[in-house]
């Protein structure tokens, strides 16, 4: 029972998460776009009503779709930024202000340096940098201009001809007039309007009339201007060899409330293993000062310790644990140029525009794409359904696994991914077929009702070769009975932590001669990332993997920090979960 008990301690996020929109989005060479997966029937008029942007916006950052879409092919929409001057309300928060625009607190306090002593009722704040999408129906917005980028040099140009076409479409099985209106790009109302539709129910087989527009592209070339050539910038930050370097290690240990809640018995745990791989490190010849903090709650407490005199010549940062001091201590990274490692699930945003932050545990979003990885490489031959909670919590890791699906590199012909809802995912299910479900739910109440339902239906056909791969939180729902379900139920988890593996059998002895106490699953998270990071960043020997993780870390773009996005599926096996290979 420890290891399910211990299971989520480090995977789980502490804070809470910034949920990006409907489509996915992306920083590239300093610009936003969103990421648009084609879809069969999408059309560049249909892109260009649906984002409003022009179809030459389009063009313009997709060299080569001129020639026509592909399903499955990956658009880059520049998303339309604007300044606005937002109007404090009672109870905003900076946070959430900054949560609301989709932007960081830094761009807040960059144009609005009197908010760092925090802001009121009635204050107006300048923020660059918003989607003009997220602004609608904001009372607070009283300003709004249009953000304008230095000139770009001249590339080919196109001359763009749009006609209007009328198509017959076939209703097929399982097809929703929203599912069509959403594939044809053509409002749900418009569809009624020109098929004399009272509501909003069809049947297969129907006949609708969809209007598109069907484009002309004609390319004008002009004479290409060439380009300065940039210097190459080394991302990799490398450190400066030092005789001593300084660490500074930011836990919760709440000293001032004797140090017994959970929290602290978590910071405190960490930190044992943090010690731990300090005394392996020092055998090896490094040499490092190590200041521990006590981090309380609160930013302005931990914003003294940062001006601690110490701090103004720190080599890297371990922690804070907690979601919004993580947020404050890699602003001041950002501004001081000192390194910090995030060591366990922090708020995404922390990696955007700033690449001195590290994140040790793959969010969610890199998770679902790992487990589309996965699926298409060992369930090639099986029926793969994605189901859909049609809750907002959800939406981003259904996003995250069906784009990765779609769009990851694949040699040969890509399997069909069926989506499926709440209402029909039962039905897909047949005798004799290995049949694979992705639920990417983190709600407790649509697991139950999907395990419930799945089981019943399994049954009656007596299915089997049937596999469900939900989220890691579904271990913590204490009334999901996933080891009597009629599937295999598999997960992907950011580490994978055994206390038989051999090598943290032995991690384990170490810990209990030095400590005289069992080793918990925070305390190998302590001794991996600090061995980990340390090694690779201040004495540059590489590791190829620690006890129970693997760090395989990766920009999140250009100018951004850095994530952690290895990938374990873990899968039930006669009542335990292993690695999947």
């Amino acid at each position: 029972m420890r290891y399910l008990t211990l299971y989520f301690i480090v995977a789980i996020s502490l804070g809470s998460f910034a949920q990006p929109g409907s489509v996915p989005t992306e920083v590239i060479e300093g610009k936003k776009y969103y990421i648009h997966t084609v879809e069969q029937g999408n059309t560049l008029y249909g892109l260009q009503r649906t984002y409003g942007v022009p179809v030459e916006s389009i063009l313009k950052s997709n060299p080569g779709l001129e020639k026509g879409l592909g399903v499955g092919q990956k658009v880059k929409i520049e998303v339309p930024l604007v300044t606005i001057t937002h109007e404090v309300q009672k109870k905003e928060t900076l946070f959430g202000i900054a949560k609301m625009y989709g932007v960081t607190m830094e761009s807040i306090l960059i144009e609005n340096p009197s908010a760092e002593k925090g802001i009121t009722v009635g204050q107006k704040l300048t923020i660059k940098g918003v989607d003009k999408s997220s602004i609608k129906d904001k009372p607070e917005v009283v300003k709004e201009t249009i953000e304008t980028t230095k000139e770009e040099p001249p590339v080919e140009k196109v001359n763009i001809s749009f006609s209007d076409s009328i198509i017959e479409h076939t209703v097929l099985n399982h097809e929703t007039l929203y599912s069509i209106s959403k594939r044809f790009m053509v409002p749900v109302e418009e569809l009624q309007k020109l098929n004399g539709l009272k509501n909003s129910k069809i049947n297969p087989g129907d006949k609708l009339k969809i209007p598109v527009k069907k484009e002309s592209i004609e390319v004008v070339k002009i004479r290409e201007i060439p380009q300065k050539e940039t210097p190459k910038v080394d991302s990799t930050l490398l450190y400066p060899k030092k005789d001593t370097y300084k660490v500074a290690i930011l836990l919760p240990f709440n000293l001032d409330k004797g140090g017994n809640d959970q929290l602290a018995t978590l910071a405190t745990d960490f930190y044992m293993g943090v010690q731990l791989a300090l005394d392996s490190l020092e055998k090896l010849g490094l040499k490092a000062e190590v200041f521990v903090h006590d981090v309380k709650s609160d930013s302005a407490s931990l914003k003294k310790i940062l001006l601690k005199p110490e701090f103004k010549s720190m080599d890297l940062i371990v922690g804070p644990l907690m979601a919004d001091n993580a947020e404050v201590v890699s602003r001041w990274c950002k501004l001081n140029g000192i390194r910090q490692v995030c060591p366990v699930t922090a708020n995404p945003s922390v990696l955007n525009g700033n690449p001195y932050v590290y994140q040790a545990v793959p969010s969610d979003i890199t998770l679902m794409q790992g487990l589309a990885r996965f699926v298409l490489s060992e369930h090639t031959g099986d029926q793969i359904i994605l189901v859909k909670s049609g809750l907002e919590k959800d939406k981003v890791n259904y996003d995250a696994f069906r784009s990765a699906f779609m769009t990851i590199e694949y040699k040969g012909t890509r399997p069909k991914l069926i989506e499926a809802t709440m209402e029909n995912y039962t039905t897909f299910l047949k005798k004799g077929m290995s049949t694979v479900y992705i639920f990417p739910t983190v709600d407790r109440s649509s697991a139950n009702k999907f395990h419930n339902a799945i089981n019943v239906a399994s049954a009656k056909i007596n299915a089997n070769s049937l596999y469900v791969y939900g989220t890691k939180d579904w271990l913590n729902f204490e009334d999901l009975a996933i080891y009597k379900g009629n599937y295999a139920f598999g997960f992907p988890s950011p580490n994978d932590f055994n206390y038989d593996y051999e090598k943290v059998k032995s991690l384990h002895r170490k810990f209990r001669m030095k400590y005289s106490t069992d080793m918990s699953k925070i305390a190998v998270q302590g001794f991996d990332v600090a061995y980990y990071f340390l090694s690779e960043l201040l004495m540059n020997k590489e590791i190829e993997s620690g006890i129970m993780n693997d760090f395989e870390m990766s920009q999140a773009g250009t100018g951004n920090g850095y994530e952690n996005i290895k990938t374990f599926i873990l899968r039930q096996e006669n009542g335990e979960f292993v690695l999947i290979k």
